[in-house]
């Protein structure tokens, strides 16, 4: 490209068709791209694509020990309390855990099923394909969620329970329906 450009006496809109005569199999770059293309090469004297600069992530030995015990005083945790305690960045707390094969595994809710559950099913099976009889647009109206699970007596939201470990721990809460 920069060759085409310097043969068209440095005219982006001569380099763009000249450059799409030359490669009609290739998409043809736009005049911006070519004017891009020679800023860049100005204003840092190469082409070549710079990393860009982030934070340094502070993963030494003692971080590490700090974000270890955290875990080991709670391992329900999360990773921006860890953050938020430690003033080391979220990013690298997470790399530190994952050096460590931790991993946050969630909460699984499981229920007994009782004598009449299925008979309870059907019912409700038949008392929607009733609502839907009457209301063609029934279903509209209803919210499916898989968000949490909703109770009476309580609120568990398992997008915000996880524990953290080294091994999958199967863990289970047992609630009531």
């Amino acid at each position: 490209m920069l060759l085409i450009y310097d043969e068209c006496q440095q005219k982006f809109v001569r380099a763009k068709n000249m450059y799409a005569e030359r490669y009609p199999h290739r998409p043809p770059p736009s005049r911006r791209t070519f004017k891009n293309m020679c800023d860049k090469l100005i204003q840092t004297g190469s082409l070549s694509v710079r990393k860009s600069e982030c934070r340094k992530r502070v993963t030494n030995e003692q971080n590490e020990i700090g974000v270890l015990g955290s875990v080991a005083t709670n391992p329900h945790i999360s990773s921006r309390q860890i953050e938020r305690e430690s003033g080391i960045s979220s990013k690298s707390v997470l790399l530190i855990l994952h050096c460590h094969k931790f991993h946050p595994y969630h909460v699984i809710l499981h229920q007994q099923l009782q004598r009449n559950d299925f008979m309870n099913r059907v019912e409700f099976c038949r008392w929607a394909k009733h609502q839907i009889h009457n209301n063609e647009v029934f279903l509209n109206t209803v919210l499916f969620t898989d968000e949490a699970t909703f109770t009476n007596h309580g609120n568990v939201n398992l997008q915000n329970m996880h524990l953290w470990a080294a091994e999958n721990p199967h863990w289970l809460r047992q609630v009531e329906h």
